[in-house]
């Protein structure tokens, strides 16, 4: 054996060492033990990987049995069993009912919202007086407008050959004509206008020209010199010269009318296009009254009366009215449009 201290050889049993004097048999400092590990906190888990990963495991399987007490909770205790109470309210993430407007509700705040143009407000378009024939007092107005010019033939008879177009100017023939018509328009509406005597030249009647042009203004927009009403036709295999005069105010005429123009025709409007501008073109059917009637028999509301009444109010042949057309102006009025007449066509 040897000794610890020294390391001198000695017998095997020797208590001692001769050669230093220690202790055979002693613990060499060397070889200190270990120290033993610290002992945990009480109520502490020791922090090591294995026991870290358990707990882990654990909180979650805790975390699940609570979500799925609280659901069944919810479903259970507060909204009642599924198919009961408010259960019907209830929307499942992911199920096909509801899930749009959820997403549409999410995609709303993930993005802001795409930015829409406003759409460009149409411009003015159309005439600014509107001609609403669904309006009493305008399909009445419109109808009695017209009829001042169909109870005179003025569209058909004195018209044919070119037609009346007072956008362009008046021909001394469209003159002429536009006289005849105000004067038997005149005779059929407001014969005490006319004044009847043995005048110079010839002549036999007059009127003033301040009231043919204040009536050829309203119907037609126009106004007639003295010498656009002078005309001299000759007698055209008449009795009587087909002339007139215009001078000091007056209108004379030297050919006599008659004293009113028996069955009328009467217009009834039943289409309005707009052209724009104020200005439209009417369609409108004319029927020719019967009984023997006057202008002047047939009472202002009877233009406001529907086709059916209309026609029957002035004794009418249904099955002889004419669709004809023309184009008017318009101005707003009181309670309906004002009319004027700009053209009126040519019919065969």
């Amino acid at each position: 054996m040897f000794c610890t201290k020294c390391g001198s050889e000695m017998p095997d049993g020797t208590d001692f060492c001769t050669n230093c004097g220690a202790r055979m048999g002693a613990a060499s400092p060397a070889a200190a033990p270990a120290e033993p590990a610290p002992m945990p906190v009480a109520g502490m888990p020791s922090v090591q990987k294995k026991s870290y990963k358990r707990a882990v495991i654990v909180g979650m399987c805790v975390v699940g049995v609570l979500v799925a007490g609280g659901a069944a909770l919810a479903l259970t205790g507060v909204l009642g069993p599924l198919g009961q109470g408010n259960s019907s309210q209830i929307t499942v993430l992911g199920s096909d009912e509801g899930s749009a407007e959820l997403k549409d509700q999410g995609s709303a705040k993930e993005k802001p919202a795409e930015e829409q143009e406003e759409p460009e407000e149409p411009g003015q378009t159309g005439s600014s007086v509107k001609v609403d024939l669904n309006d009493q007092a305008t399909y009445a107005a419109a109808n009695l407008f017209l009829s001042n010019f169909t109870e005179e033939h003025f569209d058909r008879d004195w018209y044919q050959a070119g037609g009346f177009d007072s956008t362009d100017g008046l021909s001394d023939d469209e003159k002429y004509k536009l006289v005849k018509f105000i004067w038997c328009h005149f005779i059929d509406n407001a014969p005490y206008r006319i004044e009847k005597g043995d005048y110079d030249n010839g002549h036999y009647q007059r009127m003033a020209t301040d009231v043919i042009n204040r009536e050829l203004n309203r119907l037609t927009g126009l106004t007639l010199s003295d010498a656009d009403m002078t005309f001299d036709k000759g007698s055209g295999g008449q009795m009587l010269a087909d002339s007139a005069e215009a001078h000091d105010g007056y209108l004379y005429l030297k050919q006599e009318y008659g004293q009113g123009n028996y069955n009328p025709s009467c217009a009834i409007v039943t289409g309005a296009t707009d052209l724009g501008d104020n200005i439209y073109e009417l369609t409108y059917e004319v029927y020719s009254a019967g009984g023997m009637l006057l202008p002047s028999d047939i009472p202002e509301s009877t233009y406001g009366l529907p086709k059916d009444q209309f026609i029957a109010a002035i004794q009418a042949d249904a099955s002889m009215g004419r669709t004809e057309t023309c184009t008017v102006r318009v101005a707003q009025g009181d309670g309906a449009p004002i009319f004027t007449l700009l053209k009126m066509g040519v019919y065969d």
